[in-house]
Order: structure tokens, then C-alpha cells, then sequence
């Protein structure tokens, strides 16, 4: 599907299509986690989803979904 990328939850190894247009940021910490920004809450506070991919893997996945 052009401009979603499939990721899966981290907490509830549930499958999610999400909006390109709509990430903000890619966040991986020093330990691979990888975290995904679509924004911030009403509280100024980064709101995303933490992935089970690597960020290796998203990156490939949005610039295919740019094909």
C-alpha cells in the first residue's frame, strides 16, 4: 500500500498501517529500540508507537512506499 508502512507494536505484537505523511520522527535508543513520532499530545509530549523493527527496516520501508 503506497504512503503506509506495516510495523508491528512492540507491547502487543500487533500488526499497524501506518500513514507516511504522518511520521515526524524515527527514534532509535542505544539499546535498538526503535520508536516512531507522529506527533506531539496536547502536553507538548512526543506520541508515537514503539516498534519491534529495526530502524535499518523502517527506513527501507518508507523509502519503498515513496516507489
Amino acid at each position: 500500500m503506497k504512503s503506509f508502512i506495516e510495523v508491528t507494536d512492540f507491547d502487543g505484537e500487533m500488526k499497524v498501517l501506518l500513514p507516511v505523511s504522518k511520521i515526524t520522527a524515527i527514534v532509535c535508543d542505544d539499546d535498538g529500540s526503535v520508536f516512531v513520532e507522529l506527533g506531539l499530545n496536547n502536553k507538548g509530549d512526543s506520541s508515537g508507537l514503539l516498534i519491534m523493527e529495526s530502524y535499518g527496516e523502517i527506513k527501507e520501508k518508507i523509502k519503498e512506499s515513496e516507489v
